[in-house]
């Protein structure tokens, strides 16, 4: 079984297109939808598809409501995706098949034969170069793209990390594809086609706070 955890913080006006595509392509998946502190209506969106919800109150953060999907997940495979469908189903199943194959596969925005639909704003694509620069030089991570929305695993070697994961921003990619690398599980990147879309929540403070995130990943394994 696959199953897929979809993180939600006030998403009701775009996740029920992402689900309706996604339930198309996955009609055997266990789609796990989080909602994180929502304070809109998505919460009712998401109840009118035939998908597992959980619900917190509390923020928990881009990476915080991955694990608690991931947790909760009765997939032999354990992939995540925005929920504002930048990534279309077929591409999150691309990477899928690869994870079944290598044990953890990542889609890339920015390998030479990916795919941009439609361009982040310039201001964002700078600052995504410039972390990508980072987490190689602070972390030795040679990923192009460690930041996409769409990442498959086999749930074996997510099970063994789940609970050493302390970074729940949106830097948690980051620490995941860390600890795994530290465990020695082969991690391919895949081209995938993939889209921005409009009313992204990550903010300056967030980009801020990734920064900061690398250096107490690094920290941390030096202690």
């Amino acid at each position: 079984m696959l199953s897929i955890v979809i993180p939600a913080h006030n998403e009701a006006e775009r996740i029920g297109k992402t689900l309706e595509e996604y339930l198309k392509v996955f009609k055997d998946a266990e789609i796990i939808v989080v909602l994180n502190r929502c304070t809109d209506n998505t919460k009712e969106v998401v109840e009118k598809f035939d998908v597992k919800i959980l619900e917190f109150k509390e923020k928990l953060g881009k990476g915080g409501a991955i694990i608690e999907g991931f947790k909760v997940a009765r997939g032999e495979i354990l992939a995540f995706a925005d929920a504002d469908g930048s990534t279309p189903p077929q591409e999150v199943l691309k990477v899928v098949k690869f994870a079944k194959e290598y044990g953890a596969a990542i889609g890339s925005r920015w390998l030479k034969e990916s795919k941009i639909l439609v361009k982040q704003p310039l201001s964002r694509r700078i600052a995504s170069r410039a972390f990508n620069i980072l987490v190689r030089l602070i972390l030795g991570l040679k990923f192009k793209d460690t930041q996409c929305g769409c990442k498959a695993f086999k749930s074996e070697v997510i099970k063994d990390i789940i609970d050493i994961i302390k970074i729940k921003n949106y830097a948690f990619d980051v620490e995941l594809l860390y600890l795994l690398k530290k465990k020695g599980v082969n991690i391919v990147e895949v081209p995938i086609m993939w889209m921005d879309k409009k009313g992204s929540k990550l903010k300056l403070k967030d980009i801020l706070e990734m920064f900061v995130s690398l250096f107490k990943i690094r920290f941390r394994s030096e202690n």
